[in-house]
């Protein structure tokens, strides 16, 4: 643990442990975030004076510090403004698409120039709306997996709006039901269910929005057995823009800090993804994912279900979320060695 005064912390620099309220106990900001001036700020007017920090590990006695100032500068400016489009499509207002037109593309470009975007999205955490945040969150990776899949700047564009607007019927759903803390009663789950129809009758009346886009956001909690919804609708059925959303939907969802819920690790979350490939999941699209952002997790920073920190050396082809990693010196073999799993990425 390294211990920094709050007053010597500098933007940039990664969390080693989860930031806790020390009354509640919520998670306020979870390890391997990249601080900025806005978190350092709050944490200071919370009274918190000290933070662990993460090592250059390297050179222990320096820390890392991370220069994401030009895809954080981009990522800020689209979520203003997408954040207002949800803002008035909550209050009933029609949505107005031109209004992030040239941001979209911007952050598309970074998409395209970027592969590893997961390592990046996971170093910002602005805002703590969740339905907003995860609605970035999905579009990005949407955007990634459409990229891989060889998708065209046009395909990509429309792609990217199906990503970020499937979760828009969820603003006419009540906080106290999205937040709910406990399980949702049979009722409540039934209004939850219905955001996909309520998000597809906003989008269709939306000016810039094509019926695939719209179909997109209905879709995405079709599953390829036919047990999902609205329309149980199988396979064959299901618009790829709507299987692709869903494998990001699934993965974002369980990777993020949740009011009812901890966060859960991407690893996990992987192999998830993989078991669901079978059944509910597009087999396809699914190791498309898996295959790609397998490729980035050497090098990473990861803490082990042992407590224990080390970094990625090794990625086994065939199983990449059981991967070699190297702790002082030594190496463990997740895949052979079964005691241990990755329980979080730090970096």
């Amino acid at each position: 643990m390294a211990l920094l005064g709050i007053e010597d912390v500098k933007a940039g620099m990664v969390l080693n442990s989860n930031i806790e309220n020390e009354v509640t106990g919520a998670i306020l900001l979870t390890s391997g975030t990249v601080l900025n001036r806005y978190n350092i700020l709050s944490l200071r007017n919370l009274g918190v004076k000290f933070l662990d920090i993460y090592q250059n590990k390297n050179k222990q006695d320096e820390y890392l510090v991370v220069n994401n100032d030009c895809f954080t500068e981009k990522y800020k400016k689209f979520a203003d403004k997408t954040k207002a489009i949800f803002y008035n499509a909550r209050f009933g207002k029609k949505l107005v698409i031109c209004e992030i037109g040239e941001i979209a593309n911007e952050m598309l470009e970074e998409i395209v120039k970027n592969n590893n975007i997961l390592s990046r999205l996971r170093q910002i955490q602005e805002d703590d709306d969740y339905t907003f945040q995860h609605s970035i969150d999905v579009c990005l990776l949407a955007t990634m997996i459409g990229k891989w899949l060889g998708y065209s700047a046009a395909e990509l564009k429309q792609l990217s709006l199906a990503g970020l607007f499937h979760d828009i019927g969820k603003v006419k759903v009540p906080d106290q039901i999205i937040n709910k803390p406990g399980k949702l009663t049979e009722s409540e789950f039934d209004f939850v269910k219905n955001h996909t129809i309520l998000g597809y009758n906003l989008l269709n009346e939306t000016v810039g929005i094509s019926k695939n886009v719209a179909i997109g956001a209905l879709q995405h909690h079709e599953r390829e057995d036919g047990s999902g919804y609205p329309l149980r609708l199988k396979s064959e059925k299901i618009h790829e823009y709507a299987k692709i959303i869903a494998v990001c939907d699934i993965y974002d969802a369980m990777t993020a800090e949740r009011v009812y819920k901890g966060k859960h690790s991407p690893f996990l979350v992987v192999e998830q993804i993989f078991s669901d490939s079978f059944d509910i999941l597009d087999p396809r699209i699914a190791n498309v994912f898996i295959n790609n952002i397998s490729k980035f997790y050497v090098g990473n920073i990861v803490k082990l279900n042992s407590g224990e920190i080390g970094e990625i050396a090794y990625i086994h082809r065939h199983i990449p979320t059981r991967p070699v990693v190297k702790i002082e010196g030594r190496f463990i073999d997740l895949l052979t060695d079964k005691n241990y799993y990755v329980e979080d990425v730090i970096y």
